[in-house]
C-alpha cells in the first residue's frame, strides 16, 4: 500500500479531505481483518507508530498505531 504524503498536491489536498465514518454493518469481520492487517504491514514497513486510513486513500475513518507498553510495542487497532 502506498501511503500519501502531503509533498504531492494530490494526495494533500485528499489527506485533508473531511473522512467518511466507517460503516461496519457494509464489511465482513474478514474484510475489515484484512484491511487492518494490510495497514499494519504498511505502517510498519514505514517504521511509524501509527498510520489513518487516509494516508492509503481509503476516505473512512479507521487507523491502527502501535503502543508502547511496559518496554514493549503493543499494536493495537482503534476505528471510529
Amino acid at each position: 500500500m502506498k501511503i500519501f504524503t502531503i509533498s504531492d498536491k494530490k494526495e494533500e489536498k485528499f489527506l485533508r479531505t473531511k473522512t467518511a465514518n466507517f460503516d461496519f454493518s457494509k464489511y465482513a469481520k474478514k474484510d475489515i481483518d484484512e484491511l487492518i492487517k494490510k495497514m499494519k504491514i504498511s505502517m510498519l514497513k514505514a517504521n511509524g507508530i501509527g498510520l489513518s486510513a487516509n494516508q492509503i486513500g481509503l476516505n473512512i475513518q479507521l487507523f491502527t498505531k502501535n503502543k508502547k507498553r511496559k518496554n514493549r510495542w503493543k499494536r493495537i487497532s482503534y476505528y471510529f
